[in-house]
């Protein structure tokens, strides 16, 4: 990842529409078993964030990535919390996916120039869950949907989809000894923050795809 914190320890957008969070006229139950994972994550990548800010071409990292398909005109109103907690409340995905999310975000980065800023966060926080969804889980919903959720267009978030899957050279497999790395990184950071361990830990292997 480039950017001092690691776990182990097309264009911008021309038109406010695709940054703007549709409101869903139903609202799923909330898997309350999820929200820990959602509060470790969220912990995490505001560490990254925060750090990333720090950095002495900060300016010129933003510069860089300024036309890169994640990257938002500017800093969505969201919260990044508020966002992790509509894609939960939304998609109804499983711990498992949340927590094969976080390992792609980590791949991406390792993989590619990209410095995860507080502008380019939201859209790769959700192409990482979709990726996540279509690949860990029987049942997923289409690309308008998810668009509503995410608040960006239905063809902005095909491009975006893609571009991170090709960022991490189209591999979607995670190792059982990887993901249990991770659940223990998330179950850490949770312990941390809040004093206890969270719920992270599956007995489900992600078996290769």
């Amino acid at each position: 990842m480039k950017t001092d914190v690691s776990f182990d320890s097309e264009a911008e957008s021309d038109d406010s529409e695709s940054e703007t969070i549709v409101s869903m006229e139903e609202e799923p139950k909330q898997h309350i078993d999820n929200l820990s994972i959602i509060k470790s994550i969220f912990n995490i990548l505001s560490t990254i964030l925060k750090q990333n800010e720090k950095l002495p071409n900060y300016k010129e990292i933003l510069k860089e990535q300024k036309n890169i398909c994640f990257n938002s005109y500017s800093i969505p109103d969201i919260s990044l919390y508020e966002y992790l907690i509509r894609i939960q409340k939304y998609s109804l995905i499983e711990k498992n996916t949340l927590i094969s999310a976080l390992v792609y975000i980590d791949r991406l980065c390792k993989k590619s120039n990209i410095v995860l800023t507080y502008y380019n966060i939201h859209r790769i926080i959700f192409a990482a869950v979709l990726i996540s969804i279509k690949f860990n889980e029987d049942g997923f919903f289409d690309n308008e949907y998810y668009g509503q959720i995410a608040g960006i267009k239905k063809s902005e978030l095909k491009i975006i989809e893609y571009n991170f899957f090709c960022m991490c050279d189209f591999n979607v497999f995670i190792s059982e000894e990887s993901f249990e790395k991770y659940s223990k990184c998330l179950n850490n950071t949770y312990e941390k923050h809040y004093g206890k361990k969270s719920n992270s830990n599956s007995n489900s292997k992600i078996v290769e795809l």
